[in-house]
């Protein structure tokens, strides 16, 4: 049994929690006032929360580029981006029936045409699997620029530019978000999370001098308080949500990403870490991606209770929430693990 990698898995389940936080958040930023202290708390844990994307990417760059790992390209298709295909299919008809149900309340023509549409399109938070797929058809030849140190940064430097710099310039005409069923192939989107694949395996695999470590960790911590200081500034100019510096292909997110991934993996390697908690660490971690698939089902059934961040203060409300809503997920996909015809779905 190969050795698991502790900040990897704990990347992992952190990037779960924040994506859990980040669609607590958007559903409520209407809740509040936008010059209230209330609304730049969700803002904080909003922009904070944005290098989850981006480290689930990153993560699956550590493993799929490692030249020391088995790889067949046979395999990557009948395991790999099957199980991503089938998955989507799963998990779209399932958002599809469930949410034009709650709208409909009825079953005819018309809304069998509905749910079809909005099969094809997938929830909104479904993208994640169009990005991946895209990626893993490259990877037999993403594999081979990953065996030269100068090519992995040209790459960078080429999908920093392309996927990166340009969206961002242009103030994304096409959503980092976006799926294939929306607009199509956008290769400049697709490159820019390719740019966060390599970008992973590379701070994985190669050691950095102190002074770009120092630089990468600054640029870090700019890139969090932009994110958060463009967002608030840009909203109460303009009177409504300004999200652009959400965007997952943004430079701000950028260098926050790559920092918090670099400071895990310098970090979050100590030999003392309990075993309960490695246990504990590696059960979250195994079921992550199906906590991703299921949770914006739960937050939808939980706010149909009535609560929302606003039953007490949102800076105790949102980790509490995220804390619920991520530990009701991880029971559901648990028992769903248990069900031979469903456990290949999560």
């Amino acid at each position: 049994m190969k050795e698991r990698v502790l900040y990897a898995d704990i990347l992992r389940v952190a990037a779960t929690f924040l994506v859990i936080t980040i669609h607590i958040v958007s559903r409520d930023f209407g809740l509040y006032a936008i010059d209230s202290y209330k609304w730049q708390v969700l803002n904080i844990y909003d922009s904070f929360a944005r290098m989850s994307v981006p480290i689930f990417f990153m993560l699956s760059g550590i493993f799929f580029l490692d030249p020391n790992r088995a790889f067949s390209i046979k395999k990557l298709y009948i395991k790999n981006i099957f199980r991503l295909v089938t998955t989507f299919i799963f998990w779209s008809a399932l958002y599809a029936v469930f949410f034009t149900w709650n709208e409909y309340r009825t079953f005819n023509a018309e809304v069998w045409g509905v749910i079809f549409e909005a099969f094809k399109e997938g929830h909104f938070h479904l993208w994640f699997l169009f990005r991946m797929i895209e990626i893993y058809v490259m990877i037999p030849f993403l594999r081979k620029i990953a065996e030269e140190k100068k090519i992995i940064l040209y790459l960078i430097a080429f999908c920093w530019y392309i996927g990166i710099m340009l969206p961002s310039y242009y103030e994304f005409p096409v959503s980092s978000t976006v799926t294939f069923a929306e607009r199509g192939i956008n290769l400049d989107i697709t490159f820019g999370y390719v740019g966060y694949f390599f970008a992973g395996y590379y701070l994985a695999h190669y050691n950095l001098k102190k002074w770009i470590k120092t630089a990468i960790y600054l640029l870090g911590v700019a890139g969090l308080i932009s994110t958060i200081v463009v967002t608030s500034i840009e909203s109460l100019k303009k009177g409504e949500h300004y999200d652009l510096p959400y965007q997952y292909l943004t430079p701000n997110v950028f260098f926050m990403s790559a920092a918090v991934f670099l400071l895990a993996k310098e970090k979050l390697h100590s030999k003392s870490v309990s075993v309960l908690f490695r246990h504990i660490l590696t059960e979250f971690s195994t079921y992550s991606f199906g906590i991703y698939l299921i949770h914006v089902l739960l937050i939808f059934l939980v706010w149909k209770t009535g609560v929302t961040t606003l039953f007490m203060t949102p800076i105790l409300s949102v980790p509490i929430l995220t804390i619920i809503i991520f530990c009701i997920s991880y029971i559901c996909v648990k028992g769903m693990s248990k069900v031979p015809l469903i456990k290949r779905f999560i």
